[in-house]
């Protein structure tokens, strides 16, 4: 994968539950034998996916991954997503490139945590520049 920075959107609880593990993982339901993974974003879908599925935040913290710190696979796919607040249906879903870390992630892959809030219009910004 030739991406330079991966986000992964999560509230100061989440945080903080992953900073004291020392790593981060996927959630998975106690019953279930499915495989998680940890949905991290690219920089070109991060604030779209952010005003789509995490409409029911109003503050975050993106978390910014070094993928060549990651030592779990990774696989990037085009996913159906739907806001946080639907119930399992795909009838408000979008498709979008999401990249799975299939692992649990050290909190020594995270290069900085940005706090971010939605503005007056309800919307959450994020200004990505990046220098080559």
């Amino acid at each position: 994968m030739d991406v330079d920075l991966l986000f992964i959107p999560l509230n100061m609880v989440q945080w903080k539950e992953c900073s004291s593990r020392g790593f981060i993982e996927p959630n998975q339901h106690e019953d279930s034998k499915y495989i998680y993974s940890i949905e991290a974003y690219t920089p070109s879908v991060v604030e779209e996916i952010l005003n789509f599925k995490f409409i029911d935040q109003n503050d975050l913290l993106l978390i910014l991954i070094d993928p060549i710190r990651i030592t779990v696979p990774i696989k990037s796919e085009l996913n159906y997503l739907k806001p946080n607040t639907e119930e399992d249906s795909f009838g408000n879903s979008k498709r979008y490139q999401v990249v799975h870390l299939q692992g649990k992630i050290s909190i020594d892959a995270v290069i900085d945590r940005i706090p971010i809030q939605k503005d007056v219009d309800g919307l959450f910004h994020v200004h990505i520049e990046t220098i080559d």
